[in-house]
This record gives C-alpha cells, sequence and structure tokens, in this order.
C-alpha cells in the first residue's frame, strides 16, 4: 500500500461518481499517490478480505474523501468510515502527528449547509462546482507531497459530476412528476402494469386532463432540467376550471410523453 493513501468513502449506488473523482485525483497527482475506491476492481483483490483492507485504508489515508448524497448521508458505512478517520484526528490533536483531511463532496440534491452532525463540522463542498472541487484539491495538495498551479480543468470536472447527478437522480425526479401530478393519472402500480404490456423502447401517453397553471410551470421546469431531453410536456388550450363559486383555477389540459423503459427502471422506488 502506498505511503500517500486517499480514502474515497463511497455507496455502491455511486460508484461512477467515485471513479470519476479517483481518475482526477490520479491524473493530477500522478506518482505521489493512490486513491483506495472498494468497488474500483483494484483496492480490494478477487479473494481479500473486504473489511480488513478497508481498516487498512482507514489506518494508512493521509486525507479522505466522503461522497454524501440524500441517500448516501444515512448509510451506516460512510458514518463508519467517517468515525474512524474522525478518531485519527482527535489523537493527532493529542500528539506531534498532522491532521487528516476529511472533505465531504455534496451532490444529488444535498448541501453543505444541509448536512447532519457530525458532518456538519467538516468543510464540506459542492461537487458539481468548479471552485470548490479546486478548493478541495488544494486541500489535498499537500498531503499528497505535490506544490505549484493544479492542471486539472474543474469545470470540465464540475461538467461531469452534474451529468452524473443528472443520471442518478432520474428516479427521484421521475417520481416527483408522477407526485406532482397526483390523482391525474390514476394509479402509479396501473401505470406500470401498462408499461409492462407494451414494446421496449416505446414511449407512453398519460393523459394527465386539465393541470393547474403552477404545476404546468413545474412539469416545464421538470422538462427542461432534471428530466431534459427525456420527458415531453405537451400543453392543449389554455382555459378557466370553475371549480367552486368562489375561486377560479387557470390551466389547461396537459399530457406528458415518458419513455416505458424509464417507468420500468424505476418501477420499485415509484411505488415506494
Amino acid at each position: 500500500m502506498a505511503d500517500r493513501l486517499i480514502f474515497l468513502s463511497h455507496i455502491h449506488e455511486e460508484k461512477e461518481l467515485a471513479l470519476l473523482i479517483k481518475q482526477a485525483l490520479e491524473k493530477e497527482f500522478s506518482g505521489l499517490m493512490e486513491v483506495f475506491v472498494s468497488s474500483d476492481g483494484a483496492s480490494i483483490p478477487a479473494g481479500a478480505n473486504f473489511l480488513t483492507k478497508i481498516e487498512d485504508g482507514l489506518v494508512n489515508c493521509v486525507g479522505a474523501i466522503y461522497l454524501i448524497s440524500p441517500i448516501s448521508v444515512k448509510r451506516n458505512w460512510v458514518n463508519f468510515e467517517l468515525g474512524a478517520v474522525w478518531v485519527r484526528n482527535i489523537m493527532s490533536i493529542r500528539s506531534t502527528d498532522v491532521g487528516i483531511p476529511a472533505i465531504p463532496i455534496c451532490h444529488s440534491g444535498i448541501s453543505p449547509g444541509a448536512l447532519p452532525s457530525p458532518l456538519n463540522n467538516l468543510n464540506a463542498i459542492q461537487g458539481n462546482q468548479a471552485s470548490q472541487l479546486e478548493f478541495a484539491f488544494r486541500s489535498l495538495q499537500s498531503v499528497v507531497g505535490g506544490e505549484g498551479v493544479l492542471n486539472a480543468d474543474f469545470g470540465i470536472l464540475a461538467t461531469q459530476v452534474v451529468e452524473f447527478e443528472r443520471q442518478y437522480t432520474l428516479g427521484s425526479s421521475l417520481k416527483k412528476l408522477l407526485t406532482l401530478l397526483g390523482g391525474q393519472i390514476g394509479d402509479i402500480r396501473s401505470l406500470i402494469q401498462n408499461c409492462e404490456q407494451q414494446p421496449a423502447g416505446s414511449m407512453t401517453t398519460m393523459q394527465c386532463g386539465f393541470i393547474d397553471t403552477y404545476k404546468i410551470q413545474e412539469l416545464q421546469a421538470l422538462e427542461g432540467t432534471a428530466l431534459k431531453g427525456v420527458i415531453k410536456v405537451n400543453i392543449g388550450k389554455a382555459g378557466i376550471n370553475f371549480s367552486d363559486k368562489t375561486k377560479t383555477v387557470n390551466g389547461a389540459n396537459v399530457s406528458v410523453l415518458v419513455p416505458v423503459g424509464l417507468i420500468l427502471e424505476f418501477k420499485e422506488q415509484l411505488i415506494m
């Protein structure tokens, strides 16, 4: 194991982002360090004791990165791996050892200001912002023996993180879409069953009926951001719906075109 090791803590679902950060670090600090990523197929060889390798990485690392999302922040492993480095830093205060940088990288819908304790005591960064990624790399530069100007293009790295976030959060964005439509599309289980009978690669049209203007605006926001290029919102002729004698609701008839495969891919998440 290299003298200068960076431990990158992540959950399995966020493996692609872990590998993305690992590759960027190894390119920037080539020859100075290595990055321990449990799911990369190299940090833990076939047949090796998984827990022992994790323990070795936590004991020997000179820096640690934690990928924090709304999902991973609730997982025991991340907190376990944070605790190990936390204790090492407490011990360093009582000795002449140098502390270990422990950097949470927030992504996919969580921000540094929303982190729970004890994570909120660390100087977390937002992973989709170039300047903050550069700040994280600079924090690791001295502990791995690097110096001078960083060579990484943090703008490109931030763009890659944004693309990962978009793909990673498709399921939750789709669920938000269906929740927003609520009763207009009927039972979600029926929608899934209908999709299961359609050819792979086809699209299904959800006839939503009359939708309030404010909901249409939220649908269009999803269409232009999290679900960009995935769904198509079709808005009919605008009108006014008189819901009772005291209130009128502006809106229009709406249908949404959604890939069948997307609904089936996330069907378990949609019915939770």
